[in-house]
């Protein structure tokens, strides 16, 4: 969540000044969005992180100036998937009210992927970044990134190419680090939507080495698969990385 020029975040205010649960207490009859995702054989899906949001109970703020305000309070619930049954595909139900005192909506829901046994592309790695994609059911600003987002309406599938990425020698860890790359910073504003189907496909066979640059000032050294070198400044941000340039210098 951005917390720019908020340095203290103080005790909840209610509308009333009353004590006010802020317990989650979804109605049984209430609307739910379906999160699933096709899950690849050698990839975890990590539980969603579920925001909800409420006008009522909202958090006073003291911001880096001195001064007093208040936002919309927020409550974060861990979401787990599910397997199917007879598929590949793992899913849970999320609701859109969530209820109690507060008067709870979802805002966002946010879930990672990674590679199971990232010790398959060597065994030198010494961390693994996941890779996330990002759902947001309310008008608040996108959760993290840059604020850029894509807006969806209506029941959505969603299928996006990764692959990895390994930077090697990073000196602060002494070891490699695993990337999964595709299309970064996936951000989804949806509409009307029951039900939300992702399905990543992970080439594990495209993958791209990178080398830290060894003195400063100087870019980052990427190899791709089918063996070509180019200097890069701007790693891991750079569309150097993006999926369609990678396949088009593959093995």
């Amino acid at each position: 969540m951005k917390k720019a020029g908020i340095t203290i975040l103080l005790p909840l205010l209610t509308l009333t000044g009353c004590a006010v649960s802020q317990k989650l207490s979804p109605p049984q009859d209430g609307k739910h969005v379906k999160v699933a995702v096709v899950k690849p054989a050698d990839v975890d899906i990590l539980p969603m992180k579920v925001i909800y949001r409420s006008e009522r109970c909202r958090d006073k703020i003291l911001t880096s100036t001195g001064a007093i305000s208040s936002r919309d309070g927020y409550h974060l619930l861990t979401v787990p998937f599910k397997p199917e049954a007879g598929s590949n595909v793992v899913s849970n139900a999320v609701a859109f009210d969530g209820g109690g005192q507060c008067g709870w909506k979802l805002s966002n829901i946010r879930f990672q992927f990674r590679y199971h046994d990232f010790t398959k592309f060597g065994n030198k790695i010494e961390d693994d970044t996941p890779e996330d994609i990002v759902f947001i059911f309310d008008d608040a600003p996108p959760p993290r990134g840059n604020g850029h987002y894509e807006e969806i309406y209506g029941d959505v599938v969603i299928k996006k190419d990764y692959y990895p990425v390994i930077l090697k020698e990073f000196t602060d860890i002494g070891g490699d680090i695993l990337y999964i790359k595709g299309q970064p910073m996936l951000t989804y504003r949806v509409r009307s939507v029951k039900k939300i189907l992702f399905e990543p496909v992970f080439h594990s066979n495209l993958i791209v080495e990178v080398l830290s640059p060894q003195q400063q000032g100087e870019g980052y050294l990427i190899m791709y698969p089918n063996g070509e070198k180019i200097i890069d400044h701007s790693f891991p941000y750079s569309k150097n990385t993006s999926y369609a340039f990678v396949k088009q210098k593959g093995s």
